[in-house]
């Protein structure tokens, strides 16, 4: 579905609305992997979510459609085992067409990304952080056995994170492929608990009290969990950096990985891929453009791939990585 009269037709073949509604519908942008439409109609609020087989990058990058599916199973595992609101409901599943429907996040709720890039540093929300993915990585182990093993298939975190991101690193830096591999290997052989798979401050949306609501699923796998906390953090590098604000970034990393509060190993050399990822990856971040700083994080990432250091150097490294600016 490409247009708004695409979904509202959408929505009355699947008797969601009534003929005679007149759903006020929203195309939500920022995402690159589906096309997403706010829907309000007789008071109610839901988003509807349709994969997309080729991705919104400038790159060729594609994906099974499929993957959707993967998204609503994940939420509904998981809101079994996390009793307060912070996953959506799921409200409706279209396997033919590749859709889902959830229930839309409080009017007014923010994506901790914006809320970063505004300058609000609440180190409450990177608490809640913390604490959350936590929860989904020790709760995981609770799902029933059915769950567990739908969730080993670790194809889409191959297709959306090993691919454009480990693969085409590869490819653009040969001197460092057995590194690389390593890191893959780790990530895929690993299989611990579930993995979020995106677990970024632009998928979180904080609601009163600055409560997350956690939403994109779609890479979520059985694999291994230092893969979500060097993504997280990684992003809160890059807008350290950015907003010129190491120090208070600084911080809510700490508050972050204490919140936490379980060992990951590794961490320093994945934190490394996921930033140079996101400078020469098929899908760089588009709000750092400065050529000094982009050279600086590749030059900290590189060397950081090549580390050895384990994950209890981690705050040192990232310190000392936060002076450079």
């Amino acid at each position: 579905m490409d247009t708004i009269h695409d979904v509202k037709k959408y929505l009355i073949k699947s008797g969601i609305i009534d003929n005679s509604d007149e759903p006020i519908i929203e195309n939500l942008t920022g995402g690159v992997s589906s096309n997403v439409w706010k829907i309000a109609v007789n008071n109610k609020r839901w988003v509807m979510k349709q994969a997309l087989r080729k991705l919104k990058v400038e790159a060729e990058w594609f994906s099974d459609v499929e993957r959707i599916h993967r998204e609503h199973e994940v939420m509904v595992a998981l809101s079994d085992l996390i009793p307060r609101r912070v996953i959506p409901a799921v409200l409706h599943v279209d396997y033919i067409n590749h859709i889902y429907m959830m229930e839309c996040a409080d009017e007014g709720a923010q994506t901790w990304k914006e809320m970063l890039m505004q300058g609000n540093l609440s180190t409450t929300i990177a608490e809640n952080a913390g604490y959350l993915l936590s929860e989904i990585h020790l709760r995981s182990d609770s799902m029933d056995a059915e769950h567990k093993i739908k969730f080993q298939d670790q194809n889409y975190f191959i297709q959306l994170r090993v691919e454009p991101f480990h693969h085409y690193l590869m490819q653009r830096y040969p001197d460092l492929v057995s590194e690389i591999q390593k890191l893959i290997d780790e990530l895929t052989l690993q299989k611990i608990c579930l993995v979020h798979g995106d677990f970024s401050p632009k998928n979180m949306l904080i609601e009163k009290e600055n409560s997350i609501l956690l939403i994109d699923f779609e890479v979520a796998h059985w694999g291994n969990p230092v893969f979500d906390i060097a993504y997280c953090i990684g992003h809160l590098m890059l807008k350290g950096w950015f907003l010129k604000k190491p120090g208070e970034f600084l911080g809510l990393i700490e508050v972050f990985l204490g919140a936490y509060n379980l060992q990951v190993n590794n961490l320093i050399p994945h934190l490394g891929l996921m930033l140079l990822a996101r400078m020469d990856g098929k899908s760089p971040i588009n709000y750092i453009t400065d050529q000094n700083m982009k050279n600086m994080i590749r030059k900290v990432a590189i060397n950081w791939i090549r580390s050895k250091t384990s994950g209890t150097d981690a705050m040192l490294n990232i310190r000392k990585a936060f002076e450079l600016s």
